[in-house]
């Protein structure tokens, strides 16, 4: 993908109006599929070294964590509590670089830390 579009080469069947060849739509159009992208609650949560958790905590979400800005001592992790022994640490004093990600399904009502030295990280949370 590339932004909002799905890139490809050639034309996937007869496009609608207003519907650029190879775009997401024209792809998931001619090959009879069902965009539902709008059924899905979006959050941009802003995870930082503390617990967090999103502004939606009645479902769970797949979390998307993308690194834009390398760092280093980066740690990501999740749990149910504020007990460190429920943590789950998914990246532990790393070394990461752009274009990493780091994905996970989150629970419902868990609480997320994220963070790093110079690490930056755009952050997307998909309801799930």
């Amino acid at each position: 993908m590339t932004g909002n579009y799905l890139v490809t080469n050639e034309n996937n069947g007869p496009a609608s109006t207003g519907e650029e060849v190879g775009t997401f739509g024209e792809v998931i159009n001619a090959n009879a599929g069902i965009n539902t992208s709008g059924s899905a609650p979006v959050i941009t949560p802003t995870f930082d070294g503390t617990a967090s958790q999103l502004s939606d905590t009645s479902r769970d979400y797949m979390v998307y964590l993308t690194v834009t800005t390398s760092g280093t001592v980066t740690t990501v992790e999740f749990g149910p509590t504020s007990a460190a022994v429920d943590d789950v640490i998914l990246v532990d004093d790393a070394s990461v670089t752009a274009g990493q990600c780091i994905s996970f399904r989150l629970p419902a009502g868990w609480w997320v830390k994220a963070s790093g030295t110079t690490t930056v990280f755009l952050q997307t949370a998909v309801g799930c």
